[in-house]
């Protein structure tokens, strides 16, 4: 009988040394272990000039990358050639309205103002417009209906869950919300995970710089990183925060389309989809003007009929 129990007890050990074996067989090393990065994409904002935007469609060209560009009409007008040819890219165009926040609007005027930004930027980029956003990413139940009576896939909104993009798929409705990064600097409250959105509230560029390390290092699922291109894009400080997080390897940059599918949109019904509305930084209180800080070199030698990545199209 002891005889009979110690052949088990070695058979029972033998199996579990052979199975400890097959584990480490097939296990990757911990260094071959593959990291899982943040599903991150940049979004460009632009209501007043280009240089910026060029800036950044030469940067991102160089590394393969593109990005979305919410663009207000008056400039999208003015240079109806660029946009043109970032949307050939890849770039995704958004439609912008900047003059008025939609909370509250009366569907109407939503509407109105949703088809003449879409029919101006459809004109442009001959393609369909699949992201519209208003004044502050504003938007409430008006907004949803407009943008599905007018086929518009994605409406943008302020964040809900701290840096945590989150696209919501509102059960009655077609139209998806983004919900963009969102971070809190200091009193003035909340705001996108952005340049302009820091500055206006009076941080650096060192305070930026380090909001967006620590944004990257809380390792979200995903990310929008926003620049008002005007600033990101055209003073030399404030680009290099962004040149660092391009660089980051916690970071899979991705194209608008790309980013949406790596991603898995919340389905809710519209009355429990968090909304946004703080806004407390309507006028800018900077720390340092942007009028003093110092241009990015060369920054006026960028044409805009130049093209920076033949490949790209």
């Amino acid at each position: 009988m002891r005889k009979y129990t110690l052949i088990v007890f070695i058979t029972i050990i033998a199996i579990a040394l052979l199975v400890i074996s097959c584990i480490k067989i097939f296990q990757k090393p911990e260094e071959e272990k593959e990291i899982k990065k943040i599903n991150s994409l940049i979004m460009l904002i632009e209501f007043e000039k280009i240089e910026g935007i060029l800036w950044w469609e030469k940067e991102l060209d160089n590394r393969g990358l593109n990005a979305l560009v919410s663009i207000q009409e008056n400039v999208l007008k003015e240079y109806p050639e660029v946009f043109k040819r970032l949307a050939e890219k890849g770039y995704e165009i958004a439609g912008s309205y900047a003059e008025a926040p939609f909370w509250d609007m009366l569907y109407e005027q939503q509407y109105q103002f949703m088809k003449e930004t879409k029919d101006s930027v459809e004109s442009i980029i001959g393609k369909p417009m699949r992201v519209f956003g208003s004044r502050y990413f504003a938007y409430d139940e008006n907004t949803l209906k407009a943008a599905d009576a007018l086929g518009i896939e994605y409406v943008l909104a302020r964040g809900t869950k701290d840096v945590e993009a989150i696209v919501y798929s509102p059960t009655e409705y077609k139209t998806k919300i983004i919900s963009v990064s969102n971070i809190t600097f200091e009193d003035m409250g909340s705001g996108s995970l952005c340049d302009y959105s820091l500055w206006a509230r009076g941080a650096t560029v060192e305070d930026f710089g380090k909001v967006v390390k620590e944004s990257i290092n809380k390792e979200p699922t995903n990310m929008i990183l926003v620049s008002h291109a005007y600033l990101g894009g055209t003073r030399i400080a404030w680009w290099r925060v962004y040149e660092n997080a391009l660089k980051s390897d916690k970071v899979s940059w991705k194209g608008f389309n790309n980013w949406i599918l790596n991603l898995v949109p919340l389905v809710m019904k519209n009355a429990e989809i968090p909304i946004n509305k703080e806004v407390k930084y309507v006028a800018p209180k900077p720390a340092v003007p942007i009028e003093d800080l110092e241009l990015i070199p060369d920054l006026d030698k960028l044409k805009t009929d130049e093209t920076f990545c033949p490949a790209c199209f």
